[in-house]
Order: C-alpha cells, then sequence, then structure tokens
C-alpha cells in the first residue's frame, strides 16, 4: 500500500549541491513533489550560513518508520553527523524530516507543521497534492 506524506528538506552546506544530491537519492523512495526551493537565515542555531529549505510530498510503499531511516541515511551519506547530540544546532550539509502523513484524517493536520519560513511555499504544494490525490 503506497502512503502520502508531506517532508521537508534544508541545508546550509554546500545546499544546492547537496539539493541535488538529495533529490537523486529520494527518487529511489517513491514519487517525489517539490516545492520552490527558499533560502532562509538559521532558526534556532548560531550559523552564518543560510539554509536552502523546500517542501515536498513524498508517494511511497515505505511506512514513517523505515521512511525516516531512509532519510536519516541519506543524511549521512552527505556527510551529517547525526550520532552528534548537538547536530541539530549545527550546520548541516542536509536535514530531511517527515512533518506527517497525507491522509484525509491527518492531512490538515500535516500542513499546519509547516515551519513558518515555509510557509510560502504551502499554497502550491496543496494545490498539486490535491490533482495527485484526485488522479489516484
Amino acid at each position: 500500500m503506497a502512503h502520502w506524506f508531506l517532508c521537508s528538506m534544508g541545508a546550509n552546506l554546500q545546499p544546492e549541491q547537496n539539493f541535488a544530491k538529495a533529490r537523486s537519492a529520494l527518487v529511489r523512495l517513491g514519487e517525489a513533489y517539490y516545492s520552490r526551493a527558499l533560502y532562509t537565515k538559521p532558526v534556532a542555531m548560531n550559523s552564518t550560513h543560510d539554509f536552502l529549505n523546500a517542501l515536498f510530498i513524498l508517494h511511497t510503499e515505505l511506512d514513517s518508520v523505515s521512511l525516516k531511516q531512509q532519510f536519516n541515511a541519506i543524511e549521512q551519506q552527505l556527510g551529517r553527523d547525526r550520532s552528534d547530540p548537538q547536530s541539530a544546532l549545527k550546520d548541516r550539509p542536509m536535514d530531511i524530516d517527515i512533518l506527517g502523513p497525507l491522509t484525509p484524517e491527518s492531512a490538515a493536520t500535516s500542513w499546519r507543521q509547516v515551519p513558518d519560513y515555509l510557509h510560502s511555499a504551502v499554497s502550491s504544494l496543496q494545490q498539486l497534492f490535491q490533482q495527485l490525490e484526485s488522479t489516484e
């Protein structure tokens, strides 16, 4: 059974290159549909490197636990040290998160999980998801 997930990705170390590498790796997990990418200032960390961030919808056979494991593996392949307890406070080559499932029961909650700095990308991605869902 295939699942739809709302996800986010961000990088502030070689962001353009790492976005391209992450997108190439995500292809093997399912069908991904991306918002536009936005540069943002770091949030809740001290860094001089701006982040490149985007939302994406993933249609995949993986459940949320397996998907997060795959996301972590991609982050590590790109150089993120997930064993460092301070990794969330440091610059990173890639951060990929599941914001929530896109099921009829949970979609509204998942869309509310989008960080403020990505709100401008929500509308177009929601419209795309409605089109994708109606053709399923």
